[in-house]
């Protein structure tokens, strides 16, 4: 009889990862579809894509034993009507197993395995913390939102640095690089020009002016770098408190922000291991698609010897 297969998906807000594994761990396909971010596109929506990522795994359907989804709509502490219609359509769908996770617990368990205390925190385009303690349950820190500031995120980093150049432009702080740095990153000659791009048809891209404010730090610019260590200094806060709620001293990071940007990296480190000197900080080593399709066999292996 063929092996059975474990598919993992990491319903991203901007595209979703799919992976195939077989009983023992190794994978045997992956592909990508649209995102499944429901609160945006609709249930029925993010149910089509779902299954164009299914079918771009090109896996015959009989041998799916169970699916594991990281749900970007998902918060694991609280969920609303249309999380709930998702999860059970999605079941109706597949005809499997279908065990539903938050993407970022999805990532949590990448780095803990489901073998807590543990706490990650994510900085890409938003920021939050996440833990889950010996006892399996789980704390949230962040994750509000960009209408509430999203503190430690990469569009808080942009949005500040936005606001730093516009100070600069009315002459009530001192001269930034900033200033040169949104006029180039956004397309305009002049500040005021600026407008026509916060508030046009077209959502401008404030999370991606993070990169151009870290460069600005990296050049000299006391403003930017500024910015930056309020960032990491917020990603350090939410992280505390959940591990002090956890008891975790393992602390996983996850996210362009984290990741790539060295001076948040840096600073993030430095805050918690000052405070949690026997703390360990480390990037998950699975992908959270992996994640969920090794969470998808555990659970399914459970239920199976119940």
């Amino acid at each position: 009889m063929e092996k059975r297969l474990f598919i993992g998906v990491d319903g991203g807000g901007t595209k979703t990862a799919l992976t195939a594994l077989d009983g023992e761990g190794r994978e045997q396909a992956s592909a990508f579809c649209p995102p499944l971010n429901y609160h945006f596109i609709g249930v029925d929506a993010a149910l089509a894509h779902l299954r164009q990522g299914l079918d771009a795994l090109q896996v015959p359907h009989e041998r799916i034993a169970a699916v594991g989804i990281g749900d970007p709509a998902l918060d694991d502490v609280t969920s609303g009507a249309a999380a709930h219609r998702f999860a059970a359509a999605a079941r109706e769908l597949l005809g499997v197993p279908v065990y539903i996770r938050s993407d970022a617990y999805m990532t949590l368990y990448a780095l803990t395995g489901g073998e807590g205390p543990g706490v990650l925190t994510i900085s890409g385009t938003g920021a939050m913390s996440i833990a889950e303690n010996a006892s399996g349950e789980i704390f949230v820190a962040g994750g509000w939102g960009r209408l509430t500031g999203d503190e430690g995120s990469g569009y808080y980093i942009g949005l500040c640095g936005i606001r730093a150049a516009l100070h600069a432009a009315d002459g009530i702080t001192p001269p930034t690089s900033l200033l040169g740095a949104a006029l180039d990153h956004f397309g305009c000659e002049t500040s005021r020009a600026l407008i026509d791009v916060f508030y046009g048809e077209r959502e401008p891209d404030v999370a991606g002016f993070a990169r151009r404010v870290a460069t600005c730090a990296e050049t000299g610019d006391g403003r930017a770098a500024e910015i930056l260590s309020d960032a990491a200094g917020y990603l350090a806060d939410y992280t505390a408190v959940l591990m002090e709620k956890s008891g975790a001293d393992r602390v996983g990071v996850y996210g362009s922000v984290l990741c790539r940007n060295r001076a948040v990296r840096e600073e993030f480190e430095r805050r918690i291991l000052s405070r949690y000197p026997s703390a360990t900080v480390a990037e998950p080593t699975v992908s959270a698609q992996v994640a969920a399709a090794l969470y998808a066999k555990n659970q399914w292996r459970k239920e199976e010897t119940v």
